[in-house]
C-alpha cells in the first residue's frame, strides 16, 4: 500500500491541539480517527516551533495518509540547524508492522534530500521500542551516541548521511 504525506499548517495544527477534529478534517479534506486526534500533546508543540520560526513550516509533522485518512504522523522537528534534522513519525497502534513506518521513514529521507543545507537527518529513540529501532536500522542509521531527553529520559540517537554526488 502506497502511502503519501500531507503538510498540515498551523491552522490544522490549532484545531487539532483545541480537539477540534471535524474543524482539522475540514482543512485537510482527511479523515482523523481518534488515535491521531487525540496526539493533543504533538500538536501543541508544532504550535510551539511555528512561534517566531516561520522557516519551520515546512519541516513539522505531516499527516500520514492512507486511502484519504490519517493514519499517522511523519515530519521533522524544524528546519534543518547546522546541516541535521531530526526526524520523528507513528503510525496509528492497529496498523502497525506492516511497514507503513518504513515506507513514511524513506519518504522523510527523500525529502531531507532535496535541501542542500541538510548533511544528515538523525533520529532519536527510547532503548525499549524494538519497532522503531528495527525500522531505522533498516533505513541505513547508524547509531550515533545517546541524548538525554528531559520529557522521554535517554534515548539512542541514530544518524542517516545524506549522500549528494560531488559538485
Amino acid at each position: 500500500m502506497t502511502l503519501h504525506l500531507v503538510r498540515l499548517t498551523l491552522p490544522v495544527f490549532e484545531a487539532l491541539a483545541a480537539e477540534k477534529v471535524t474543524e482539522a478534517e475540514q482543512l485537510t479534506g482527511l479523515t482523523m480517527g481518534p488515535w491521531f486526534a487525540e496526539r493533543v500533546e504533538i500538536w501543541h508543540y508544532m504550535i510551539s516551533l511555528l512561534e517566531g520560526r516561520p522557516d519551520n513550516a515546512d519541516w513539522l509533522m505531516q499527516a500520514v495518509v492512507m486511502h484519504g485518512a490519517a493514519i499517522g504522523n511523519a515530519g521533522f522537528k524544524g528546519a534543518p540547524l547546522d546541516g541535521q534534522v531530526e526526524l520523528g513519525y507513528s503510525i496509528a497502534p492497529e496498523l502497525r508492522r506492516r511497514g507503513y513506518a518504513s515506507q513514511v521513514v524513506r519518504l522523510l529521507l527523500e525529502r531531507a534530500a532535496q535541501d542542500a543545507r541538510v548533511d544528515r537527518v538523525i533520529a532519536r529513540i527510547n532503548p525499549d521500542n524494538a519497532a522503531s529501532l528495527g525500522v531505522i536500522a533498516k533505513a541505513g542509521f547508524v547509531p550515533d551516541g545517546d541524548h538525554l531527553s528531559a520529557k522521554a529520559g535517554l534515548q539512542l540517537q541514530f544518524a542517516h548521511p545524506i549522500d549528494r554526488p560531488p559538485r
